[in-house]
């Protein structure tokens, strides 16, 4: 019985001494309920490579045969819009007036039938011829012979046309008369008298001539640079006669002396008229312009307009037909404008204003006749239609048009361009070594050619009066040599297809100094340059010719075989610096060292400095300034054969790494300077090969805080 409880006293002691043991341990392990530990993490965290593939465009940079790099290069060194310089057509306002060709008035035709009754009736009214009148009247009817008879008028005959004008001072104008005798005697002579009826002014005469029985005479009477009313009176006055002859006629008082009157071609100066329907200006005529000593045949325009204003005293509406006679569309068809000009008030004016656009137009520019320059000819018709109601218009009314040229920029404009010198003193910028920030260079060799591309049809020459490279970092200087201040001959561009001409004028060692002015590292070029055209004058016959599109471009051309020595050659490169882009728990990283590791292969050691941004490109942290990467080793034959490999440690404190976990980008500067000190290759110039680079990979060890709660 007491065995037992012996043995359980015992497992109860032994219980209590292990939970106290626990308790124990729980209670001294126990710090604020958490327990850290430090440990060491070796991570790669970003990577870039300088090579002059990565950095330069793949078109500028070319590999040789022997895997040696050549830096080639064109750049636009400036341009002449010499085309638009030479084919620009000026604004040009030229007024032309026309006056009124003529006014024409309608023809009118009238008939009068003097019977021989009549004529006895008008000899009873006068004394002396009384008694023969008598004698007709009483034997009529009967043979008889009838007496001579002298100087008689038999009264007038009025003409009416006040259904077509009210008066009319004439510039031309005839009366065409037909007489036709069926009386039983002849008529020996008279006279036609033409007199307006208001005031029996004098307007014209014509005599008759002898006219036998049964006969006709044709009689025209002018009557331009005459004043006519709308009440004609036609008089026959000294009217003779033989008579019979003392032979016995047939005395009819019906037969008749019948005269038929037609008037036309009436051309007036001025009129209160019923105007018919008739162009009162038709014309074409040549507007020519002055452009300098330029002679241009034809013009193809991209844009433009023709305003027209006119002004018109005319008291008539008018329809105005406008043609630019040679001047035709895509499709062919001739430039027409049809515009309606009110009739202007009395003794007033009316104006019209009208837009023609051109655009798309080819022009010839040689005038009616073919054989003018810069001349438009242009085909101008005015007409009236006949209203009905009376106007008054005259010649010296006139149509004013004012013509303005303007805006117009050609296509295409051929014929003689003229002599032009043209100088420029500019700047242009100068990219080719721009992936150098910094620094200078000695190059071994350039290769360079000043080519003139010209696409106008016209000869001439350039001159380069001088030619400054300009370093933001190592001053200025300025290109000696052969081409500077001789003239460059150039050939025009053929046509049909449009081909520009190409020189292309050497610039090397020889001679130039170009190997010294590219290596100050130039990003700008000042230049000053003159260019003259047509030196011969116009040589071609007006076959100069020249789009809008050509240009004169100086371009420089040059292979650069990248052979050289270095003297701080900065290049800089941007990569991803983003430590949240590991599989690290960033929150725990305390501090740590950074390792840079650098391979290099190019013959030239460096000098690095990286510095870290967020991702507003705001400066974090400089991660390592001023680092030192060895240069590759050398054989023989002064090449690179291998890396040279570096590893520097950069520690990172906590306050550091605080601001680097901020960190999106970096940039990283590479100073390079050929190494002075090399035994076998010391002060050559040392070539680049297309497997030079500098490799550069960031790996970290970093002290990561583990946080645990029990």
């Amino acid at each position: 019985m007491k065995a037992p409880n012996l043995m359980k006293y015992t497992s109860l002691i032994k219980f209590s001494f292990l939970f106290i043991v626990v308790t124990m341990c729980i209670t001294s392990c126990k710090k604020d309920a958490k327990t850290s530990w430090d440990t060491e993490m070796l991570v790669p965290i970003a990577t870039t490579n300088l090579s002059l593939q990565n950095l330069v465009k793949d078109s500028s940079i070319r590999t040789n045969s022997d895997n040696s790099l050549t830096l080639a290069f064109k750049s636009g060194l400036f341009q002449f819009s010499l085309a638009e310089h030479l084919i620009r057509i000026p604004d040009t306002s030229i007024g032309q007036r026309f006056t009124l060709d003529s006014l024409r008035l309608p023809n009118q035709s009238v008939r009068f039938n003097v019977s021989l009754g009549y004529l006895a009736n008008s000899m009873l009214l006068q004394s002396n011829t009384a008694f023969l009148g008598q004698y007709i009247l009483s034997n009529n009817g009967n043979y008889s012979a009838i007496p001579a008879l002298n100087n008689f008028t038999p009264g007038s005959f009025h003409f009416d046309a006040t259904g077509y004008f009210d008066s009319a001072v004439l510039t031309s104008g005839v009366v065409d008369i037909w007489a036709i005798n069926n009386l039983p005697i002849p008529l020996s002579s008279g006279t036609c008298v033409l007199q307006n009826s208001a005031d029996h002014s004098f307007v014209a005469s014509q005599t008759i001539p002898y006219i036998a029985p049964g006969d006709s005479a044709f009689i025209q009477i002018p009557i331009a640079n005459t004043r006519i009313t709308s009440g004609l009176d036609f008089q026959i006055v000294n009217l003779n006669t033989p008579g019979s002859n003392g032979n016995n006629v047939l005395i009819d008082t019906a037969n008749n002396f019948l005269i038929k009157v037609f008037v036309h071609d009436l051309r007036v100066s001025e009129a209160w008229a019923k105007f018919p329907s008739q162009d009162i200006v038709s014309i074409t005529e040549d507007v020519t312009q002055v452009i300098a000593d330029r002679k241009f045949t034809y013009v193809d325009a991209r844009s433009g307009f023709l305003h027209i204003y006119i002004t018109s005293s005319i008291e008539e509406k008018l329809k105005l037909e406008y043609t630019l006679v040679g001047a035709y569309d895509a499709a062919g068809h001739p430039l027409k404008q049809f515009t309606t000009i009110p009739a202007a008030p009395i003794g007033g004016t009316v104006t019209i204003d009208t837009l023609i656009d051109i655009t798309g137009l080819a022009i010839n520019l040689t005038g009616k006749d073919g054989t003018k320059f810069n001349t438009y000819t242009q085909h101008v018709v005015a007409h009236i239609d006949s209203s009905g109601i009376t106007r008054h218009i005259t010649t010296a009314d006139s149509l004013h048009i004012q013509y303005e040229i303007t805006e117009v920029s050609p296509n295409y404009i051929k014929g003689y361009a003229g002599q032009d010198i043209i100088s420029q003193i500019d700047s242009s910028a100068f990219s080719f070594l721009d992936i150098f920030n910094s620094g200078s260079i000695d190059l071994e060799e350039v290769n360079m050619n000043i080519s003139v591309e010209n696409g106008i049809g016209v000869d001439g020459e350039v001159k380069i009066n001088s030619l400054t490279a300009e370093s933001a970092h190592n001053g200025s200087r300025t290109l000696t040599g052969s081409i500077i201040g001789q003239p460059l001959l150039i050939n025009r561009a053929t046509d049909f297809p449009l081909t520009p001409a190409q020189n292309n004028f050497a610039v090397n060692n020889s001679n130039s100094n170009i190997k010294d002015l590219l290596g100050i590292l130039p990003n700008k070029l000042k230049y000053d340059v003159q260019v003259k055209t047509n030196l011969a004058g116009n040589t071609q016959q007006y076959r100069d010719f020249a789009y809008l599109e050509s240009a004169l471009k100086l371009n420089l051309n040059a292979e650069v075989p990248l052979s050289l020595i270095a003297n701080h050659l900065v290049l800089k490169d941007t990569f991803s610096f983003d430590l949240s882009q590991t599989n690290l728990n960033v929150a725990g990283i305390s501090d740590g060292v950074i390792n840079l590791i650098a391979k290099n292969k190019y013959p030239i050691e460096a000098i690095l400095t990286m510095v870290a941004y967020d991702e507003n490109w705001t400066a974090v942290d400089t991660i390592t300034m001023d680092t030192h990467i060895a240069a590759a080793d050398l054989d023989g034959n002064c090449k690179a054969v291998d890396f040279k490999k570096s590893k520097i440690p950069l520690y990172v404190t906590e306050d550091r790494m605080t601001n680097i976990k901020r960190a999106k980008h970096a940039v990283i500067t590479a100073d390079f300077s050929t190494a002075s000190n090399t035994v076998t290759c010391n002060g050559q110039h040392l070539k680049i090969y297309s497997d030079y680079n500098l490799d550069i990979t960031f790996t970290a060890r970093f002290n990561y805080k583990l946080n645990a709660k029990f």
